[in-house]
Formats: C-alpha cells, sequence, structure tokens
C-alpha cells in the first residue's frame, strides 16, 4: 500500500481545497502528477462544483483558543527566609552598662583653608627653556618668567624693546651666561668673554 501525503489545511482557494480532496482519492501518484491531474480535473468541473470547494472555508468552524483550567499558582512573595545554622559559635559577651563615656574630643582651632575662587586663580608661567649661547636668549628666558600673563608673541615684542633699552652693564650678566654655554673657542678667546672677570647684578 502507498502511503497517501498529508492534506493540507482549509483554505480560502477553492483549487487548493478540491486538490485537498484530490490527493486522499489518488495516493499512488507522485506530487507533481497529482497537481497535474488535479488540475485537469479542476477544470472538468462546473461553477457549481467550484463554488461548493471555495464556500469550505466559510463552514469550517474557527477554532477556539484553549483556555487552560488549571488555576495558576499564586507566587508567594512572603515565603519566610530559611536561617541557616549557626556553629558553635562562641556567645558574645554583653557590655555592661556601666562603662565609662568617652569624652568629646577637641575640635583642633586650625582657621580652615579657604578654597580659591575660579577667578582668583594663579596664571601659569611658560616654561623657561635651557640657557644657551646667545645673550639675548638667555635674557627673554628671565624676562619671561617675570610676566606671565603675556603670550608667546608679546613676550618677543615686549622683551625685545627691553633688551635694547637696557644699559650695557646689564647685558653683561646674560653675555657671561652665553659665554659660559658656548663651545667654540674662538668665542671663549674673544675679548668679551675674557673680561667677564666681576660679576655685576642689574
Amino acid at each position: 500500500m502507498s502511503r497517501c501525503m498529508r492534506p493540507g489545511p482549509i483554505t480560502s482557494n477553492g483549487y487548493l481545497n478540491f486538490l485537498r480532496e484530490f490527493r486522499k482519492k489518488c495516493c499512488g501518484m507522485s506530487a507533481v502528477e497529482t497537481v497535474r491531474q488535479g488540475a485537469k480535473a479542476w477544470n472538468r468541473l462546473s461553477c457549481k462544483q467550484k463554488a461548493k470547494y471555495r464556500q469550505m472555508a466559510c463552514k469550517r468552524p474557527r477554532r477556539k483558543k484553549r483556555r487552560s483550567c488549571r488555576p495558576k499558582r499564586r507566587r508567594r512573595s512572603c515565603r519566610p527566609k530559611r536561617r541557616k545554622r549557626r556553629g558553635c559559635r562562641p556567645k558574645r559577651r554583653r557590655r555592661s552598662g556601666c562603662r565609662r563615656k568617652r569624652r568629646p574630643k577637641r575640635r583642633s582651632c586650625r582657621p580652615k583653608r579657604r578654597r580659591r575662587r575660579c577667578g582668583s586663580r594663579r596664571k601659569r608661567c611658560m616654561k623657561p627653556g635651557p640657557v644657551t649661547a646667545n645673550a639675548y636668549l638667555n635674557f627673554l628666558r628671565a624676562y619671561r618668567r617675570r610676566h606671565c600673563g603675556l603670550s608667546p608673541q608679546e613676550t618677543v615684542k615686549k622683551g625685545a624693546r627691553r633688551w635694547c633699552s637696557l644699559a650695557p652693564e646689564c647685558k653683561r650678566r646674560y653675555m657671561r651666561q652665553a659665554c659660559k654655554m658656548s663651545k667654540s673657542k674662538r668665542k671663549k678667546r674673544s675679548a668679551i668673554c675674557r673680561s667677564f672677570r666681576k660679576k655685576r647684578r642689574c
């Protein structure tokens, strides 16, 4: 005995409903032969016979959702928690009621540090460069420390004006630094570097 194919569900398409019954009658055919022979048989039917299969979907009783008759389990939110068994711990000694009260610690009389406001922050100075063999750059290094609020461009402009207005005695300090940092023997033998015997501060 050849096994019949499982019939599909009843649909709103009349041809598929007819093919469903045709498949039950012709169990020995393959799926391709069933579709071919079923299409030929469908075309031979009259309009009344086709309407019968189209109305099958309307006559089919709708499936009702099964409602479970079991009562819902109530969640026990207030279950008493199981107490863990404690081992043989030694009992804590009760504190005696006549215990001496501790004296309150005296607060230190140091004045509290006042927080600086946002506007009262000190302006950060630019990092001074290293001492070089150039007297002007050594002067500009010291000038940058004194005038922290200036921008790099303003520092160069104002520093150049100040360097030009300095007396030659004041420039000798920075020239002396340049002579010490210089690696060239020719510069060290010059008359300016030889003349720096006494320290003069401006």
